[in-house]
């Protein structure tokens, strides 16, 4: 049987493909099926929210360990389990199953003498492992997004019924604003932490037409020259770039951004 990195996340997770469709990616569970058998490769951004929800799955059993070794009384360990898929999500779990993974991570790390009693979880008495937010990170799959985006002054305008999964993932970190234009429109504002990050810096690549072969090569910024004017499309930098046959030459921002590999 087939299977793919996305599908081996999805199992760490111990959830099914049905509850990562409805409760970690939003999406239907015809598309989850085809990234679990790598008939579709999955998007990065899927493939980041699994490996986000098994780092945060750990950390709950880890957390919970900690605490049922500070208040148990001896040896013995009172485990707390949910009453069900809905309690499971009370506590921040996409499902019980989830919520069964960080336990047995909690009891993996107890004394291998340990009496271990499992009980529904009592709130206020009996706890049980929850799930934090983890931070977002920005990836090298978001920054590519954003330097791709085609802004005017600050402003970039998506049209359509379009998948902006990509988008509110960029929003999540803070660097663009999306405001609906119409029902189908969205226009994003790209906020001072985005424009940071979407400065062209030292070693960012381009995969550019090389001048004397034509064929497509991949350009390295080398050094950066300011020349402080700015256009409607922002700054007006000029960059010199080099391939990997040492070939140099000069573009100007507009011409190698929409190019950006990384």
């Amino acid at each position: 049987m087939s299977t793919s990195v996305y599908n081996l996340l999805r199992e760490a997770c111990g959830i099914s493909q049905s509850e990562a469709a409805d409760h970690i990616h939003e999406t239907r569970l015809d598309t989850v099926k085809s990234w679990s058998s790598d008939r579709r490769p999955a998007p990065e951004w899927a493939i980041n929210q699994m490996q986000s929800m098994v780092r945060r799955i750990r950390a709950a059993g880890e957390d919970y360990a900690s605490l049922i070794k500070r208040t148990s009384q001896g040896n013995v360990f009172v485990i707390g389990l949910p009453h069900d898929d809905e309690d499971a999500r009370v506590c921040g779990f996409p499902s019980s199953a989830a919520q069964h993974q960080a336990v047995a991570i909690a009891i993996s790390l107890l004394p291998d003498d340990a009496e271990i009693r499992l009980v529904p979880r009592v709130r206020g008495a009996i706890p049980a492992p929850t799930l934090e937010i983890e931070q977002m990170r920005p990836t090298a799959t978001d920054r590519h997004v954003l330097m791709t985006m085609s802004f005017l002054g600050n402003q970039c305008t998506t049209k359509g019924n379009m998948n902006r999964r990509k988008f509110e993932r960029l929003e999540a970190l803070g660097w663009i604003k999306g405001f609906n234009a119409n029902l189908s429109d969205v226009i994003y504002e790209l906020l001072p932490s985005g424009k940071e990050a979407r400065k062209i810096k030292v070693g960012d690549t381009f995969r550019l037409p090389h001048p004397t072969t034509k064929d497509e090569a991949v350009f390295a910024v080398e050094t950066i020259e300011d020349k402080g004017a700015r256009n409607r499309w922002g700054s007006n930098d000029i960059f010199s770039l080099v391939a990997p046959d040492g070939h140099r030459q000069k573009l100007e921002e507009k011409q190698i951004r929409p190019h950006f590999v990384e």
